[in-house]
């Protein structure tokens, strides 16, 4: 059996280098895209790298609870900020030309949110069904 203390620095060092490889693959991505003129063609191998880490870390807290705080609004700032950078970056980037686009990036944006909102609504209820928090309905 291993130590609590020992475990905590583990996965403490684990999210450490978690986050620093989540930074450094998006730095990676945006310098190939703004600065080295890349088309996203040339770099989906990296992209899809990043977007299986990212799926992971989805699904492994959605199944342990860690959604079950409810609506915050910090999370809806933070998603509005993320939104004008991925905007901006299009802008500098030459894809959005007008109005429409911008209608358009918003509708794609909310149509795959709504299906990874749903996942996550899902695997939570399994874990509070499973830990015995919510009865089944």
């Amino acid at each position: 059996m291993k130590d609590e203390r020992i475990q905590t620095t583990v996965n403490r060092f684990a999210a450490i280098g978690f986050f620093i490889w989540y930074v450094l693959m998006l730095i990676s991505l945006d310098y190939r895209l703004l600065i080295l003129k890349q088309h996203p063609r040339e770099i989906w191998d990296i992209f899809v790298i990043f977007c299986i880490g990212m799926l992971f870390v989805f699904i492994a807290y959605a199944n342990k609870g860690v959604f079950d705080h409810g609506f915050k609004m910090r999370w809806l700032t933070i998603g509005i900020v993320n939104l004008i950078v991925l905007f901006t970056l299009f802008f500098i980037m030459g894809q959005i030309h007008s109005v429409v686009d911008v209608g358009v990036f918003l509708i794609s944006f909310l149509l795959g949110m709504g299906p990874v909102i749903g996942i996550a609504h899902f695997l939570n209820r399994r874990w509070k069904r499973k830990e015995g928090i919510e009865d089944e309905k």
